[in-house]
């Protein structure tokens, strides 16, 4: 049975109660070494007529509410981890002859959030927040020739519940730092120039041809030349594809003229037969050359790399080149320990060399915005690309805010400005765990579909965490999202799909396993490498017997996440355990070697069946046995305790009534109890959060809080349960003594007068009953781990606790001489205030409530 949600919520909002308040403090964080390769040509568009002058290296920083400008040196490409406004600042010369013979661009390869980029003080665009790359015109009239140009960015960085994309409460996102994290660059281009050429095209693989749409924009901004193209001065465009072998086809010529100040955009539709394809098994690409000629002197190159292949969704597959194709494929986040996703040229060549070399045809970007580097790679060593909006699990409301729609829709508009170029896309993904229930998430999904298509031939997906899927006009891939759950278990949803959309459009987009119990002697122990291991290995043989379009495994790589997770184990690095292969990029998991081995059709790996583990803590049966002995000894110090407690707990009344008439109560015994009341409730909620560690539902639910550091400290005490049970008996104390002084203050409103011994004594004698759950603390988590009965196990821990806050209100109207009803209701009425307060706050500041309902309904409660 699983656990009852009340339940759940009730020990989350306890919990909440006592949050951790810090402001947080910037750290910079920079790649030791790092340089950029600045001779990438297929990246750079770096021609005979076209160079690149690096604005990566020392800038200068400083806090944008600060008056003084205290500016510290920062090398760019660099991350910081904190919340805030930070204003960066780098300047940069021109010669007068490079300002008269060029154009420019600033390239931005990435930055995080929000910014402001001004060039001399002038404000030249306004980044609205998100990852992907962009690049912007800089205007000539505002740069000079004789002193240093300042090239300032105001970066606002902080992660939020409703208006960054993505959500504050992302689940296993990957660490979200601010930073300009992408190289900076300034593109020189002559005055007479092409902008931005685009290629599309439709390959027919029945008749082996593809048809070409190129498409390009002339400009003239020559305003040195004296009559720019006056007279008889002819511009001519000529296009010319070349192969990888070495083959050459060329476009037909067009001449025209062009006035200064003035543009021309021009198509032109080319048709090849028996066009060389790309592939993943064979990735031959074509260079496409646009040369703008004056009067027959070249004088603008622009270069790109087309790979012609088709990939379509059919009733019984999905089709690459006309054949059928599965996609064996693996989700790629980007991590380099510390440093988030900044990695060194060769390290981002290592990690897609692996990847290709593991077997896999496909890679996703899952979750993370690539640098464009990777589709280069991707392109050349022959994987297909997916790449995606990091939109996770957006809540209802939200997803129907207008507001909210605009902000996907123009990231989405600048997302594909930014990769429509890299034609090893296969794939534009438009988030993540969306629930086919929710109307206003798939309303989302459809406007997101529907502008895709109008810019990008490329097919469209998302990816759902349930899987009462319908068709929807504009989306040609359906992913399926598993988490610690294989695909057999939903056997019959899935055929249903296939019925519904057709095997061609149903994948699998996300099976994950979480490690959090090291390695082990087999896999018949959960959450262990081997139990990994045997996971993936199913997830395969699965989609291999149940023919789908395919399967991305999640992950290649560990990584480090924004929150602490619960499922994948506690570190202090916020570490998930989820990879084929470490955050080491150690190849020794018996993860990898098993799939590998699949993909190669090689001779299969050996994974180990194992034996059975109890995981059961020796710390709750010897603490448990410690405090019956000490608790027995209490008992038999005295005849008069002994009395005291048999009254306690049979005649309350009788025995607070003696309280609060001051007869003799020994203070040492009772603050003895006090001590040992406290400890079995630690025991008792460490045996609590040690079965919820890997409980997927409770993760969910306090991570909609949107408060890491509250997850990270549960986290923590539900995998030390040895730390844990000295922590939770310290807070119980201290919440003992609390509920003490309130009661002592409460007296101040009633006419007799009431000690503080009095309210400490009624407090810790009301939790008395607490003792006889020693036995139950021994064996709690063994009869939850069993999963039988659970629900009553609940229900009676409810009952008990009400049986304890009754008791105490009978204490406390006893010792107060009061009426009964009047504690009642003002108990009644200041646990609601607490409970509402606590809720309001969280709602105020991370929308609370709206995260709550979406994972209800995730779980089949809303």
């Amino acid at each position: 049975m699983g656990f009852p949600r009340f339940v759940l919520y009730s020990f989350v909002i306890i919990s909440l109660l006592f949050p951790h308040f810090c402001f947080s403090q910037i750290i910079f964080k920079e790649l030791p070494g790092y340089k950029f390769n600045y001779s990438e040509k297929d990246l750079l568009d770096i021609t005979e007529t076209r160079s690149v002058i690096s604005l990566d290296g020392k800038w200068q920083v400083y806090a944008a509410n600060d008056k003084e400008q205290k500016k510290i040196v920062v090398d760019v490409p660099s991350i910081f981890e904190g919340d805030g406004i930070l204003v960066f600042e780098k300047a940069f010369s021109l010669s007068k002859e490079q300002i008269s013979n060029n154009e420019f661009k600033i390239y931005f390869l990435g930055l995080n959030y929000s910014a402001d980029i001004s060039v001399n003080n002038v404000i030249i665009y306004r980044h609205t927040g998100g990852r992907f790359p962009f690049n912007i015109d800089l205007p000539k009239d505002i740069i000079k020739f004789d002193r240093y140009n300042i090239l300032s960015v105001k970066l606002n960085y902080k992660a939020d519940a409703e208006n960054t994309i993505p959500v504050k409460q992302g689940f296993l996102l990957p660490k979200n730092y601010g930073g300009i994290f992408g190289d900076i660059y300034l593109q020189l281009f002559p005055n007479i120039f092409i902008n931005d050429p685009d290629i599309s095209y439709k390959y027919d693989p029945r008749s082996n041809k593809v048809k070409f749409v190129l498409s390009s924009k002339i400009e003239n901004k020559d305003f040195v030349t004296k009559d720019s193209l006056g007279g008889n001065d002819l511009l001519d465009l000529k296009i010319v594809f070349q192969s990888a072998s070495g083959g050459s086809s060329s476009v037909q010529d067009q001449s025209f003229q062009l006035n200064r100040n003035k543009e021309k955009s021009l198509t032109e539709y080319f048709e090849l037969s028996s066009p060389v394809l790309w592939s993943p098994s064979n990735p031959q690409s074509y260079n496409v050359s646009f040369n703008l000629y004056r009067n027959g002197r070249l004088i603008d190159i622009v270069n790109r790399k087309v790979s012609v292949y088709s990939i379509t969704p059919s009733k019984e597959s999905l089709l690459f080149n006309g054949s059928n194709f599965t996609i064996e494929g693996v989700t790629y986040i980007p991590s380099n320990y510390e440093y988030g996703s900044m990695l060194t040229i060769d390290q981002m060549e290592k990690d897609i060399r692996l990847i290709k070399e593991s077997g896999f045809n496909c890679i996703r970007f899952s979750k993370i915005i690539p640098n464009p580097y990777y589709l280069v790679l991707c392109e050349k060593v022959g994987l297909l690309a997916f790449v995606e909006l990091p939109l996770n699990l957006i809540p209802g409301k939200l997803s129907r805010d207008p507001n909210f729609i605009q902000r996907s829709q123009n990231y989405l508009n600048n997302f594909i400005k930014s990769y429509k170029r890299y034609s090893v896309i296969g794939a534009v993904g438009l988030g993540s765990s969306y629930l086919p229930g929710v109307e206003s998430q798939i309303n989302l999904l459809n406007s997101l579909a529907d502008l895709t298509k109008k810019q990008i031939h490329a097919l469209t997906y998302a990816s759902f965490a349930k899987f009462n899927i319908s068709r929807l006009d504009n989306l040609d891939l359906y992913g399926l999202e598993f988490i610690n759950a294989l695909p057999n278990q939903f056997h019959s949803q899935i055929l249903d799909l296939k019925t519904e959309l057709g095997a061609g459009s149903v994948f699998i987009s996300d099976a994950t396993y979480t490690v959090n119990a090291g390695n082990s002697d087999g896999y018949v122990n959960k959450y262990t490498y081997e139990a990994q291991a045997s996971y993936f290995d199913q997830v395969i043989d699965y989609c291999n017997s149940t023919p789908l379009s395919g399967y991305f495994l999640n992950t290649m790589f560990d990584y480090r996440g924004e929150y602490s997770s619960l499922i994948t184990g506690y570190n202090k690095e916020n570490i998930y355990h989820i990879g084929l292969v470490g955050e080491d990029r150690e190849n020794s998991r018996l993860a990898l070697k098993v799939v590998s081995a699949k993909l190669h059709n090689s001779e299969k790996v050996t994974i180990p069946i194992g034996s059975k583990k109890d995981d059961a803590p020796m710390i709750f049966i010897v603490f448990g046995i410690v405090l019956a002995i000490l608790f027995s000894g209490l008992i038999n110090s005295g005849r008069k305790f002994r009395e005291d407690t048999s009254r306690a707990l049979l005649r309350p009344y009788n025995f607070f009534a003696d309280v609060r008439d001051q007869r003799l109560i020994s203070g040492m015994q009772s603050n003895i109890l006090a001590v040992l009341i406290a400890a079995v409730s630690g025991l008792m909620i460490s045996n609590l959060l040690y079965y919820l560690r890997d409980n997927l539902f409770f993760e969910k639910t306090i991570l909609a809080f949107g408060s890491h550091g509250i997850l990270k400290t549960i986290n923590y005490l539900a995998w030390h349960p040895v730390l844990s049970i000295l922590w939770l008996s310290v807070a119980s104390f201290i919440i003992l003594v609390f509920l003490s002084i309130l009661v002592k203050a409460g007296a101040f409103f009633v006419r007799n007068r009431v000690y503080f011994s009095s309210a400490y004594f009624t407090v810790i004698w009301s939790f008395l009953p607490l003792m006889l759950l020693i036995p139950v603390g021994i064996i709690l988590y063994r009869v939850l781990s069993a999963d039988v009965g659970n629900t009553y196990v609940y229900l009676a821990l409810i009952l008990f606790t009400l049986w304890i806050f009754y008791r105490l209100m009978k204490g406390i109207y006893v010792i107060f001489d009061v009426n009964a009803g009047s504690v009642y209701f003002y108990s009644l009425l200041l646990i609601a205030l607490v409970f509402t307060s606590t809720i309001i706050y969280y709602e105020m500041s991370n929308s609370v409530i709206e995260y709550l309902q979406i994972t209800l309904k995730l779980f089949n409660i809303l």
